[in-house]
Formats: C-alpha cells, structure tokens, sequence
C-alpha cells in the first residue's frame, strides 16, 4: 500500500487599504514623472522615458500582488509567498509532526512568539504552532482548503489528531444543522 500524501493549495492574498494607497501612489508618481519628461526633455528621448517610467509603474503595481502556495508532501508543510506572479520565496518549511497546537485561528490560545502570515485574509483561518530551530515559537496564519486540512490531520501528533477530529465533526454538525 502506497502511503505518500501530496497537496498543493495557492491562495490568493486579499487586497488591503494599504495596497489601494501604494496603487494610488505609484499611479500619481507616473503621472507627474511622464507629464515632466515630456514638458522638460527633448522630444525622441521623452517617449523612452515615458515608456521606461510606464514600464517601471506596471512593474511596481504588479508586485504589490501576493499568493501563498501551500505544498503538502508526507507530512512535510511548506508555504512560498509569490510576489507579482514572477518571484518566489519560501516563507515557512515545518513537520506537521512537530506541531504543537493546531486548528481555527478563532479558537487560538494566547501567543508569545514570531507569528507568520501567509493567510488569504477571507475565510476561516487556521493557525499552528511549532517551535523553529532559529526562530523559536512560531505561529503559522494560513487558510486551507479540505484536502490540505484532511492531509495535516494524517500527521499531526496523536493528541492534536484527536482534538481537531472531535472539532471538524461538531463544525461539520452545527453547518448540517443550519
């Protein structure tokens, strides 16, 4: 019997106010940059001006955009943030064996520790908890599908099984009962 377990899940990071403003920002500055080369340069060199600063304001707003792929190999977890659909870098690499706590972000206990967001900022978050070798305490903010969920519960610790077995079955009763 064949036992490895392979998931992959990318998720889309919502955008934030914040993503407005550095848009809005990068927008006006190309604005005022292509409005003062083609006011203050001569003419031939002010259109590959234009089109250079064109080029540089589609490659900043381009970067503002986020996803998380989450990759699930035999109880290996593994997050890479991709920054503008052209640079990936790996955020998170942990064991689910090494969890310490594990499940909805609503039930979380309190934390003290480096907390990593890879989270789509829409949904049920999940968070787990691990200590890394050079990090320390680490908190993981994610939001997984099914399948990557029903990969976890395969090799979480004994104890974390349990309880988040008895939690998906009563979530999985009160959304029955509604």
């Amino acid at each position: 019997m064949n036992n490895d377990f392979y998931a992959e899940y990318l998720v889309s990071k919502a955008p934030t106010g914040g993503d407005t403003v550095k848009r809005v920002l990068i927008g006006l500055g190309t604005a005022v940059l292509a409005a003062g080369a083609f006011w203050f340069i001569f003419f031939p060199i002010s259109l590959f001006l234009i089109a250079g600063i064109f080029y540089g304001a589609y490659y900043l707003m381009t970067g503002i955009d986020a996803e998380y792929e989450y990759i699930l190999t035999n109880g290996d977890f593994d997050i890479d943030k991709i920054i503008g659909k052209r640079k990936r870098k790996r955020l998170v690499s942990a064991s689910i064996a090494d969890f310490t706590s594990f499940g909805l972000l609503s039930e979380a206990p309190d934390f003290d520790g480096t907390t990593v967001l890879a989270s789509s900022g829409s949904g049920e978050d999940y968070y787990a908890d691990f200590v890394h070798k050079s990090e320390g305490n680490v908190r993981l903010i994610f939001t997984p599908n099914e399948k990557i969920l029903d990969g976890m519960e395969l090799f979480l610790p004994r104890q974390l099984r349990q309880e988040f077995k008895k939690k998906r079955v009563r979530l999985t009763k009160e959304t029955d009962s509604e």
